[in-house]
């Protein structure tokens, strides 16, 4: 039996989505009957094909394009491009995100901070505001921006050595920025169809980014690793559903929902919300 088909007819563009966390939503949603463009950087373009592959592989449809998002020019005609391929744009995922470096808040240069926003909150925002007015025309869509417990400092005593904690504070406040912008736009769409949210994970999740530190701290916090699957299935509620306005951790979404995990087929239960992830050896 395949996965129910809810996004039949639906067309999804998915930033960063050659691999982790942004292969495991576009999966997820073409096995709902999505239509999903792919979209990366240009040096990502080989997992953008594994990516098509594994769509098709569900007997989905998928396109793939590569723009570096720190480029205002270069993502100025990333919806335009997934529309003429695929169809209008009803739904957004902004998975892509960037580190360019690691310093403390007090050393972070200028051209590494505007190189963060821009690819952390501007490249959202400009892609939001492309498929903004096609979505209002159909009186339909679904935008959801992916975040980071980073937002927030991190409580005494840090989980870790004191400056990585500090290296991420830039970065954290990126994503607090565009958490902030998803509720003024959930509060300015209110009873447009529009429903925009932003998802994190509880602490960590399991993707080829961060298997290093995953496995590091799997030892001291197991509850703290979480997969891909277990975000995809968040994100699958937030845009199959009605929710908006929403900052939703994924754990806690799915406990709420009393949602069982699937696996990125959509049908195949694998867990719930207290499933956690083992590491072989």
């Amino acid at each position: 039996m395949a996965a129910a088909q809810t996004l039949a007819g639906r067309v999804a563009l998915v930033t960063g989505a050659s691999r982790g966390i942004g292969r495991a939503i576009a999966l997820r949603l073409a096995a709902h009957g999505a239509a999903v463009a792919l979209t990366a950087s240009p040096r990502s373009r080989e997992g953008l094909e594994a990516s098509r592959v594994a769509i098709e592989g569900l007997g989905g449809r998928a396109a793939l394009f590569t723009a570096d998002l720190a480029d205002a020019e270069a993502r100025s005609t990333l919806v335009a491009q997934a529309e003429a391929a695929l169809g209008p744009v009803d739904i957004l995922v902004n998975n892509a995100a960037a580190i360019p470096a690691y310093a403390p808040p007090s050393k972070m240069p200028l051209a590494a901070r505007q190189t963060l926003f821009e690819i952390n909150l501007q490249a959202p925002i400009d892609l939001i505001q492309q498929a903004l007015p096609g979505m209002r025309a159909r009186g339909w869509g679904r935008i959801l921006n992916l975040s980071s417990d980073m937002t927030r400092q991190p409580p005494i005593p840090y989980p870790g050595p004191a400056k990585f904690v500090h290296m991420l504070a830039l970065y954290g406040a990126s994503k607090a920025a565009l958490d902030r912008y998803t509720l003024g736009l959930a509060a300015e769409l209110h009873g447009s169809g529009i429903h925009v949210n932003s998802l994190l994970p509880y602490k960590i999740a399991r993707s080829e980014s961060a298997e290093d530190i995953a496995r590091q701290t799997f030892a001291a916090h197991p509850d703290w690793i979480e997969s891909v699957e277990l975000m995809a299935e968040a994100a699958y509620l937030l845009i199959a559903g009605r929710h908006s306005g929403e900052i939703a951790v994924s754990r806690e979404l799915l406990a709420r929902a009393q949602q069982p995990l699937h696996a990125l087929d959509g049908e195949t239960v694998i867990g719930d919300a207290l499933s956690l992830v083992t590491f072989e050896n």
